[in-house]
């Protein structure tokens, strides 16, 4: 057809900013456009994952700088559990750079009211210090709806009946999750709880027999308890010999700390440099090693000199 006679009038520019397929109808913006909308896309997609994480981690007891760096740490592991398999390896690389870029810029924006809140967070720590592993990146580490059911059910028969009390089945939920199955002593629960030894070894002794709580059979000072393992998404009974045989010759009190660290991640990928703030980095690439040597970690990927790794599937329940 001519110009005028039922066909629209040819736009100039248009050829050249999108090329048509004649069979399918689709029309395809020009390279340089479908850059800048990807970028927008992945710009989007790391300050949402940003905001997921802060919002996770704002009522963490630690100071400004340490809740930035767990921020940054937790949002690169959160690419890494979302988006893999569903991207490819150079974009997943690319993303991670950006992170670098983003989040300088990004960070401040989001957390512009934070500081009091890190005042608040820092009153209560001095008030009633948590367990050692409250520190750490939230994960999933919990099997949560095993636990909720337990003390719904089988605990409420342990605890006082009125609410108003000290210990209750929310409070005892909180401490339970913050310890991401880590070992954690006398002291940190009668801090948590306000309590008196004695009230507090009480009711550890009541959670040791029905079956909520286990024993590291240290005596004294050296006495710990953690959750029970069927509670865990790691098979820690069977992953804590085999730590402390890949680190025969170290510390006790380390070995066990390594072994709440792997247990905490409950399984999902984590950055070897998450590591750094806990131990000297030569310390920590030489344990590494030695977990990889003895299969108890694999390396899922390595951007740069920052590996990533994980618990190897064996230690994992199904």
């Amino acid at each position: 057809m001519k110009p005028g006679k039922g066909s629209p009038l040819p736009v100039p520019g248009l050829a050249a900013a999108m090329v048509g397929n004649q069979k399918t109808g689709v029309w395809q913006k020009d390279q340089k456009d479908l850059r800048t909308q990807e970028e927008k896309l992945d710009r989007a997609l790391v300050t949402g994952l940003m905001l997921e994480v802060i919002l996770e981690t704002s009522t963490f007891p630690v100071d400004p700088q340490t809740l930035r760096h767990l921020v940054k740490t937790r949002l690169q592991d959160s690419l890494a559990v979302n988006l893999a398999g569903r991207i490819t390896l150079d974009r997943f690389r690319r993303l991670l750079s950006q992170v670098d870029l983003w989040f300088p810029l990004y960070y401040p924006l989001i957390t512009a009211g934070v500081p009091e809140g890190g005042a608040l967070a820092a009153a209560h720590v001095q008030a009633a210090p948590a367990p050692a592993a409250a520190a750490l990146p939230a994960r999933r580490g919990l099997r949560e709806d095993r636990l909720r059911a337990w003390l719904q059910e089988e605990g409420r028969g342990l605890l006082p009946h009125r609410p108003h009390r000290k210990l209750n089945q929310d409070r005892l939920w909180e401490f339970l999750s913050r310890t991401q199955g880590g070992w954690f002593r006398l002291l940190d629960f009668t801090r948590h709880f306000g309590v008196d030894r004695k009230t507090a070894w009480e009711y550890l002794h009541k959670f040791l027999h029905a079956g909520l709580l286990r024993h590291n059979r240290g005596r004294s000072a050296a006495v710990r308890y953690a959750l029970e393992t069927r509670f865990l998404m790691v098979r820690a009974d069977a992953l804590e010999p085999e730590v402390e045989a890949a680190l025969a010759g170290l510390p006790p009190s380390l070995v066990a700390q390594v072994s709440g660290w792997l247990i905490a991640t409950g399984g999902e990928a984590f950055w070897e440099k998450e590591w750094h703030g806990r131990l000297e980095p030569s310390s920590c690439r030489q344990f590494i090693t030695r977990l990889l040597a003895a299969g108890l970690l694999s390396e899922v990927c390595q951007v740069g000199e920052s590996r990533m790794l994980q618990i190897a599937p064996r230690w994992l329940r199904d």
